[in-house]
């Protein structure tokens, strides 16, 4: 069964003078593991799913991969 991690990625700071009030962002990924190879070549054939998927969620993408990934 495909497992849904979210991998934290490098905290970005804003530079510009005008954004001191906005706080620092934690930019993530998601990743999809163990998924069966259909399901992954469906999702390789039709990237545009994954980019919107990731824009709706916020993530800065998505990794989907038939192995398992271990985030420790």
């Amino acid at each position: 069964m495909p497992r849904l991690q979210i991998l934290e990625l490098p905290m970005e700071h804003n530079d510009a003078a005008t954004m001191d009030s906005s706080p620092p962002r934690t930019p993530f990924a998601v990743i999809l593991d163990q998924v069966n190879e259909a399901t992954a070549e469906a999702l390789r054939s039709r990237p545009e799913l994954l980019d919107q998927f990731a824009m709706k969620c916020g993530a800065r993408t998505v990794g989907v991969f038939t192995f398992t990934v271990d985030l420790a």
